[in-house]
C-alpha cells in the first residue's frame, strides 16, 4: 500500500497540517456566520418549548410501545440517564408520562388523548424537519407518504434501540466482571464503556444529520460534526451538574418548581448544539457553493444576465441533444463560476419560468429543463423576462417629470434592439468548443 507523501515529509506533513486547520477553521467560521444569518438562536428557542410541550407525550409514547415488548422499565432507565444531570426532571416526566397512559388507557375520551399526543409530537418533528431544510436550504417538504412512513420508523425504532443499546451495555458489563482473561484490561475496558453513550449519541447524530433534511447529504462529511456534537451535548450535561452549586439560590427560591425552567434553558442549549453542528456538516459538505460569498452580491447585472444565457444556452443545446438534464453541480463546472452563483441563477430562472426544476429518481439533487420549446426561447425572451421580474411600482408621479417624446424614443431604441436580440436562439448562444471547455 502507498503511503502519502504527507506522512512521510515533516515540511509537508506540516504543511497538511496547516492546510487542513485553514480548512477547519473555514468551515467553522462559516457556520457561526450562517448560524446567525438564518436566526438559529431563534429557531432554538421555538423548538425548546415545542419540545418541552411535546416532550411527556413523547416519552409515553415511547413507554408504550416498549411495554408491548416488555421492556417499559429499561426505556424509563433511559430517560433517567440521559437527564442525569436534572434527576427532578427526569422524575416528573416519567411520572407525568405514565399517568397519561394510565388516563388514556381508562378515559372515555382516549381518541382525542392520543390524537392530542400525535399531534404534539408529530408536530415537534415537523418543526424540527422544517428548521434543517432551512439549514441546507431546502424548499419542498417531504411528500405526506414520507413523512408518515418516516415518523412511524422513527416511533418503533427509537425504543427498539434504547433496548438493545441497554441491552449490549449490561451483557458487556456481566461479562468483563465474570470473566478473569480481562482482569488486567478492567479500567481500560471501562474507559470504553462509559465512552458508549458518546458513540451512541454520535451515530444517533449521523442519521439525524443525514436523514432529517429533505435532500442528500454525505455520511462522511456529517460523522465530525456528530461527534463534536456529542461531545458537547457530555460537556453540557457535566457543565449542567457542577453548576448545581450557583444554582442553589434558584432552587432556594423556586423549591421543586425550579425544575422546569432549569430544564427548559438546559433543552435550548441542547438545541443550540444540535442546530450549530448541523450547520457545520453543510459548511463542511457545501464550503464551495459559499466561493466569494463576500462578492457574489457586488456582481454586476451584466455579468449576471451574462451568465443566465450562457446557463440557458447549455441547458437548452444539451436537452436539444437529447442529453441529460443538467444539475447545479455540472454546469458550476462547466461555466467556473461559484456554485452559489449558480444556484442563485437558475433559482431566478425557474422563478421567470425560463427553466423549470425537477426531482430525478436517480439524481441526488435538482435538475432543470427547459420551460418551453427550445426554439422558442430567445436572447430577447431571457432578457425580457428577466428585466420584468420583480414587483411593479406606481411610478405615474415620476413619468409624469419626463418628456414623453424623450420616453417614447428609449421605448422605440429598446424595441429594435429586442427585436434584433429575438432571432438569437439561446441554444445557438455558445460555440462547441466553450461547451466542451
Amino acid at each position: 500500500m502507498k503511503i502519502p507523501s504527507c506522512l512521510t515529509d515533516k515540511e509537508r506533513m506540516k504543511e497538511c497540517l496547516k492546510t487542513s486547520l485553514r480548512n477547519a477553521w473555514d468551515k467553522i467560521r462559516l457556520a457561526v456566520i450562517l448560524f446567525l444569518d438564518k436566526g438559529l438562536l431563534q429557531y432554538a428557542g421555538a423548538l425548546a418549548f415545542n419540545t418541552v410541550l411535546a416532550i411527556v407525550p413523547l416519552v409515553a409514547l415511547f413507554v408504550a410501545i416498549a411495554r408491548g415488548f416488555g421492556y417499559g422499565s429499561i426505556v424509563e432507565s433511559a430517560v433517567q440517564r440521559i437527564l442525569a444531570s436534572q434527576p427532578d426532571a427526569a422524575s416528573y416526566i416519567i411520572q407525568f408520562a405514565n399517568s397519561y397512559l394510565t388516563n388514556a388507557r381508562s378515559s372515555a375520551i382516549i381518541g382525542f388523548g392520543v390524537l392530542v399526543m400525535l399531534y404534539s409530537v408529530i408536530g415537534l418533528i415537523n418543526n424540527i424537519e422544517t428548521v434543517f431544510n432551512n439549514i441546507w436550504s431546502v424548499k419542498q417538504s417531504r411528500g405526506i407518504t414520507r413523512r408518515v412512513m418516516s415518523y412511524l420508523s422513527m416511533f418503533f425504532m427509537v425504543p427498539v434501540t434504547i433496548v438493545v443499546v441497554s441491552g449490549i451495555n449490561l451483557a458487556v458489563n456481566s461479562f468483563i466482571s465474570q470473566s478473569d482473561f480481562f482482569g488486567f484490561l478492567a479500567p481500560l475496558l471501562q474507559l470504553l464503556i462509559k465512552l458508549i453513550p458518546v458513540i451512541v449519541i454520535t451515530v444517533v447524530f449521523v442519521i439525524v444529520f443525514v436523514h432529517v433534511p429533505n435532500t442528500r447529504v454525505s455520511v462522511k462529511h456529517a460523522i465530525v460534526p456528530a461527534l463534536l456534537a456529542a461531545i458537547f451535548m457530555e460537556l453540557l450535561q457535566r457543565a449542567y451538574v457542577y453548576g448545581q452549586v450557583f444554582l442553589s439560590s434558584y432552587n432556594a427560591i423556586y423549591g421543586s418548581l425550579a425544575a422546569l425552567p432549569l430544564f427548559m434553558l438546559w433543552v435550548q442549549f441542547s438545541w443550540y448544539i444540535v442546530l450549530f453542528f448541523a450547520m457545520l456538516c453543510h459548511t463542511s459538505q457545501h464550503r464551495d457553493y459559499y466561493a466569494l460569498s463576500g462578492t457574489v452580491d457586488s456582481i454586476s447585472q451584466n455579468d449576471r444576465a451574462l451568465l443566465s444565457a450562457a446557463v440557458v444556452g447549455l441547458i437548452c443545446r444539451g436537452f436539444g441533444e437529447g442529453k441529460d438534464h443538467y444539475t447545479a453541480t455540472m454546469l458550476q463546472k462547466e461555466t467556473g463560476m461559484p456554485l452559489r452563483l449558480v444556484t442563485e441563477t437558475l433559482d431566478r430562472l425557474c422563478e421567470v419560468k425560463i427553466l423549470e426544476e425537477k426531482q430525478q429518481p436517480d439524481s441526488s439533487e435538482p435538475t432543470y429543463a427547459p420551460f418551453e420549446d427550445i426554439a422558442n426561447i430567445t436572447l430577447a425572451k431571457l432578457l425580457t423576462k428577466l428585466g420584468d421580474f420583480g414587483k411593479t411600482i406606481d411610478y405615474n408621479t415620476m413619468m409624469n417629470k419626463m418628456n414623453p417624446e424623450v420616453v417614447e424614443r428609449i421605448n422605440l431604441i429598446r424595441d429594435t434592439f429586442l427585436s434584433g436580440l429575438s432571432e438569437v436562439k439561446i441554444s445557438d448562444l455558445l460555440t462547441r468548443d466553450d461547451k466542451q471547455s
